[in-house]
C-alpha cells in the first residue's frame, strides 16, 4: 500500500510540473510573440518618420505633385505613392497603425520651422528633445525609435538614448489622419496631431503660369505700341491668328522694327489685368486690377508711379508666389520690389480672381491699312500697315472723308506713311492747291490752299506715293475732298 501510494505521488508531481513547464513555455512565447509586434510597430514607425521628414522637406523647398497613384490591397485603398517635381516619390500608408508613442511634427508658429514632437498615452503632445534639451528640427535630423526592457527610447546619434515611456504595446492614434486628393489644385495630408500638409500640384501651377504668361503678353503688347507710335517708320508687317484647335484665341502681330506682340483678349483670364492708363497730368502710368478691386497704379518703393513712355523704366510683370501658408498668390514684379495682387471679394482675400475677367483692350479692329487699338481708358493706337498711307489733322485727329475750309486760308494736312521714305506727288482739282512741307519736329506734311473764288465743288486732292525700296515699286493713292 505504501509503495502504491508513493508511485501515485510521483506520477502527481510529474503531471504538475509538466502543467506549470507547459504554462511558463506559453507565457514565453505570448511575450515574445509581443515584443516581436512592437519591434514590428518600431520599423513602421521609424518608416514613417522618414515619410513624415520628407513631407516636411517637400513643404520647405516649395516642390509641388505632379501625380499620386493609389495602393491597394484588394478593393481597400491602404495608401498612395506621390511623385513630385524635384524630390523623390515617398509612399503614404493612410491607416498605418502607430501605436504609443506617437511621433509626429508640427510648425512652430515662431519661427514657422518644422519640429519633431511626441504624445505618449493620453498626455499632451510635447516638442521631441535632443540630449542638449533642444528641440529637433524635423528636416536634418530624424530620430530613430526601438524597445529595450520595455521601454520605448530614441535616439538621433546611436550613441544616446532616451526614454519615451512604457512599451504597454496597446494601440494609439494613426499618424496619418487622412489623406484628400479630390481637389486639383493641392493635395491635403492631415496627421493625427491636426498638423495640416497642403502641397500644390504642378498642374495647377502651370494653369497660373497660362494665365500670367497671357498677362505678360499684354504687357509687352502695350510697351510695344507705344514705341511703334512712337518711331516715326515702323509699321506692320503680318498679322497672325493664334488658334486653339479651329478657334481664334488672339492674334500674333510682327513690326517692321523686328518687334512683336501677342493679344489674348478673345479668351477669358483669370490672372490680374495690368494695363496703361492716362492719369490727370496727361502721362501714361502703368496700373492694374484683380477681380473686384479698383484699378490700382503699380508703385515703385518709394511710392511712385511707373511711367509707361519711359524706356528707363523696367515694365512690371505678373507672376505667382507661394506665400508662407503655403498657398500661390498672384504677384506684380518691378526692378526693385514684388508686390502681392490680393482681391477682396466678400470680405475675404482671394489670391485669384474667380468671378471678373478683365481685358486690357477695350477694342482691336483688323482694318485693310491699320490695326486700331483702344485701350481700357480709351486711349487709341493706330498702327499702320505695310505700304499704307494714313492722314491726319494739325491736331493729330484722323481724316477719312473730306475736310472744311474757307476761301484765302491753308490748312496742314499730317501724314504718316508706313514705308521708307515713299515720294510724295500731290494732283489738285476745284480751285485749290496743295504742297509738300514739314512740321517743326520733322514729321512730313503737306499744305492745303484755297483761294478768294473757292467755292467747294468738286475740290479733290490726291496724294500719289511710290515705296521705291520693294522688290518693285508699290505706288499707293489716297484722297480726300475739301468742302467749304
Amino acid at each position: 500500500m505504501k509503495k502504491f501510494l508513493c508511485s501515485l505521488l510521483v506520477v502527481a508531481a510529474g503531471l504538475l510540473s509538466t502543467a506549470c513547464h507547459d504554462e511558463i513555455n506559453q507565457k514565453l512565447d505570448e511575450l515574445e510573440s509581443r515584443t516581436d509586434e512592437l519591434l514590428l510597430m518600431c520599423n513602421q514607425l521609424n518608416e514613417n518618420l522618414g515619410t513624415l521628414q520628407n513631407l516636411v522637406e517637400v513643404i520647405q523647398r516649395q516642390d509641388m505633385i505632379t501625380g499620386i497613384t493609389e495602393i491597394r490591397s484588394g478593393n481597400t485603398v491602404t495608401g498612395y505613392r506621390v511623385n513630385f517635381v524635384q524630390h523623390e516619390p515617398i509612399t503614404i500608408y493612410n491607416g498605418s497603425d502607430g501605436k504609443k508613442p506617437l511621433v509626429a511634427s508640427r510648425q512652430d508658429p515662431d519661427d514657422r520651422n518644422y519640429y519633431w514632437t511626441v504624445q505618449y498615452g493620453d498626455d499632451d503632445w510635447n516638442w521631441l528633445l535632443a540630449p542638449d534639451g533642444s528641440k529637433m528640427l524635423a528636416v536634418g535630423v530624424l530620430p530613430y525609435v526601438t524597445i529595450r526592457n520595455g521601454v520605448f527610447i530614441y535616439t538621433i546619434d546611436g550613441s544616446e538614448w532616451i526614454e519615451l515611456g512604457k512599451a504597454d504595446g496597446e494601440d494609439g492614434d494613426k499618424m496619418f489622419q487622412s489623406i484628400n486628393t479630390y481637389n486639383p489644385n493641392y493635395v491635403i495630408i492631415t496627421l493625427t496631431t491636426g498638423e495640416v500638409f497642403k502641397i500644390p500640384t504642378y498642374s495647377a501651377f502651370l494653369a497660373l503660369k497660362s494665365e500670367y504668361d497671357k498677362a505678360n503678353d499684354a504687357v509687352d503688347a502695350q510697351v510695344e505700341i507705344i514705341r511703334a507710335t512712337q518711331e516715326k517708320l515702323t509699321w506692320i508687317t503680318s498679322i497672325d491668328p493664334i488658334l486653339d484647335g479651329k478657334d481664334t484665341t488672339g492674334l500674333t502681330v510682327s513690326l517692321s522694327n523686328g518687334k512683336h506682340f501677342s493679344i489674348h483678349d478673345w479668351t477669358t483670364t483669370l490672372s490680374p489685368a495690368i494695363f496703361i492708363k492716362r492719369d490727370t497730368d496727361g502721362h501714361l502710368y502703368w496700373a492694374y486690377t484683380i477681380g473686384l478691386s479698383p484699378e490700382t497704379w503699380v508703385l515703385t518703393p518709394d511710392g511712385k508711379k511707373v511711367p509707361a513712355e519711359s524706356g528707363s523704366v523696367e515694365t512690371p510683370l505678373v507672376s505667382v508666389t507661394r506665400d508662407t501658408d503655403g498657398q500661390y498668390y498672384w504677384v506684380v514684379i518691378t526692378r526693385d520690389s514684388t508686390e502681392f495682387l490680393r482681391s477682396k471679394i466678400d470680405g475675404d482675400w482671394q489670391p485669384r480672381a474667380i468671378d471678373s475677367v478683365q481685358r486690357i483692350f477695350l477694342s482691336v479692329k483688323n482694318y485693310t491699312d491699320s490695326l486700331v487699338l483702344v485701350l481700357k481708358d480709351s486711349t487709341r493706337f493706330v498702327l499702320p500697315k505695310q505700304y499704307s498711307i494714313t492722314f491726319s489733322d494739325a491736331d493729330g485727329k484722323p481724316i477719312t472723308g473730306n475736310i472744311a475750309m474757307k476761301g484765302k486760308t491753308e490748312t496742314v494736312v499730317r501724314y504718316k506713311a508706313s514705308g521708307n521714305n515713299p515720294t510724295l506727288s500731290l494732283i489738285t482739282q476745284g480751285g485749290i492747291n496743295a504742297s509738300p512741307s514739314k512740321l517743326e519736329n520733322g514729321d512730313p506734311c503737306f499744305v492745303v490752299k484755297t483761294g478768294y473764288d473757292f467755292s467747294g465743288e468738286n475740290a479733290k486732292v490726291v496724294a500719289v506715293f511710290t515705296f521705291p525700296e520693294a522688290a518693285s515699286p508699290v505706288t499707293i493713292v489716297k484722297s480726300f475732298t475739301v468742302s467749304k
